[in-house]
């Protein structure tokens, strides 16, 4: 059996910590790769926080620590920005407060003052995204590494896992405020420990009995449940602290924990609430669930796996054998995903003999703020895992669709480029096909989508599956 995990989503792959050398603090890196503008004022690498579904604990920035930003280009000529999406805050720190060289190799800091000043406050839980750009006016930068240099957070509550932390509101009942994804689809928490002494914490400001859990999954298990608090504590300062003991959600979801999928935290009131965190307390006791959480799904046929565009084709419209007149079409879909999650899972389609895989999947890698080199490396990784176990499998790569304005504003040319990688990478491998759904959904490259084909802006609605159906029906093997 598997170790409790200690870690959560504040320690996924972008965050690597060390500990820095003298000063006692750690290292957390929140950006590795090559990021390349060549105009001013442009943003060139961006990391989400957990506040906002990503990877790096803003709660980390801290006194007497400092972010550093290495790249290559003028010197001081890099911007350090604080991104809160709820109130539309953009805090930017346009000249760090030193700058030294080493070769080629600039080496900017930030310090805490600094970012505070600009922030206007010293508790940076809300921040939603944390951004890097240029200012020089001519000239290429690249940005090499994003790091936080800090004292370590220390865990007051004990948890053996503390799956979300950051700051994020709701004003409405049955709000979704953060979700979180298990080990069995690409996420940290492995469910299938849990045990009749574990339980979940979430602790809140606002109104009492300000939220409720909800259990699901897409794998095979029973699809969604609420769960209301077994106990309410008044912790001061106005917060709360709700617990869901076993007995609970065991009741309601059910007890098969290795096929569950994600945890979400809802609103259940109209009054403002603010989620804070989300923590796994493991109990006592043998796990429950000593199934292997393999997908109820078909072994053979032509498997779909991505975010909610794909998925949503099974929990609004009939699922992919409906749209396309087929019976042989299996969905993996999971909304919210991107291609690290898709990328986890990837094994349980490799296991099977599927004669096609079909990837829908792209958009929330743009939101998460992935580079289209990372996104295309995972889709190399996905193929090759698959390849090794079924050689004969081939691969469509569907193109991410545009959206309207109210989703991913000014953010229409990176979808663009992103398909045009994708072409780039199918042409260059055998048995892997393209597929331009793009250009149905928009009247010109780099416009906002036809509004009449999303059923919200992002998301397409029965005429725009139809669309791609018709699209994709020129790809297709016969069916068997």
């Amino acid at each position: 059996m598997r170790k409790l995990i200690l870690l959560a989503l504040l320690m996924l792959t972008l965050c690597s910590p060390s500990l820095a050398e003298d000063t006692g603090l750690v290292e957390t890196i929140l950006f590795e790769g090559e990021a390349t503008v060549e105009t001013a004022w442009t943003l060139a690498a961006s990391v989400n926080t957990t506040s906002a579904n990503g990877s790096f604990d803003a709660g980390l920035i801290t006194e007497d620590g400092y972010f550093t930003v290495e790249y290559t280009g003028p010197i001081k000529a890099v911007y350090l920005a604080f991104s809160e999406w709820q109130s539309g805050t953009w805090a930017s720190v346009n000249v760090p407060g030193s700058c030294v060289t080493e070769g080629e190799l600039c080496i900017a800091t930030f310090t805490f003052d600094q970012c505070y000043i600009q922030y206007g406050s010293k508790d940076f839980t809300a921040v939603d995204q944390i951004c890097v750009g240029s200012t020089a006016a001519s000239g290429v930068t690249t940005i090499r590494r994003i790091v936080w240099h800090g004292k370590p957070v220390q865990d007051d509550l004990g948890a053996d896992a503390t799956l979300y932390r950051g700051s994020v509101t709701a004003n409405a009942a049955n709000t979704n405020m953060a979700f979180v994804f298990t080990s069995h689809v690409g996420g940290d928490f492995d469910a299938a420990q849990v045990n009749e002494g574990s339980r979940f914490y979430v602790e809140y400001s606002g109104q009492k009995n300000g939220v409720y859990l909800a259990l699901s999954s897409h794998s095979g298990a029973k699809q969604w449940s609420r769960i209301n608090a077994s106990e309410v504590i008044e912790l001061g300062n106005g917060r709360y602290a709700s617990y869901f003991d076993y007995a609970s959600f065991a009741k309601t979801w059910g007890t098969n924990f290795a096929r569950l999928d994600q945890l979400t935290v809802f609103s259940s009131t109209a009054s403002e609430v603010t989620l804070h965190r989300l923590a796994y307390f493991a109990g006592e006791g043998a796990p429950v669930d000593t199934s292997d959480g393999h997908w109820d799904r078909p072994d053979t046929g032509i498997a779909f796996i991505g975010d909610s565009i794909c998925q949503n084709a099974l929990l609004i419209y009939g699922d992919w054998n409906t749209i396309l007149g087929r019976s042989d079409c299996v969905n993996y879909g999971i909304g919210g995903q991107t291609t690290v999650e898709c990328r986890a899972r990837i094994d349980e389609l490799a296991a099977r003999d599927y004669r096609m895989i079909v990837f829908i999947c792209g958009i929330n890698d743009i939101g998460r703020g992935f580079t289209k080199e990372e996104i295309v490396a995972n889709y190399d990784a996905m193929i090759a895992a698959v390849r090794e176990k079924n050689p004969d499998c081939e691969f469509l790569i569907v193109s991410t669709l545009p959206t309207t304005s109210a989703f991913y504003t000014g953010q229409q040319s990176k979808i663009n480029l992103l398909n045009m990688a994708y072409k780039r990478y199918a042409s260059k491998n055998s048995g892997v096909t393209y597929v331009d759904v793009y250009s149905s959904f928009t009247a010109k490259t780099g416009d906002y989508a036809y509004p009449e084909l999303l059923s919200d802006g992002l998301h397409p609605n029965r005429d725009g599956y139809a669309k791609m159906a018709e699209i994709l029906k020129e790809y297709l093997p016969a069916e068997e």
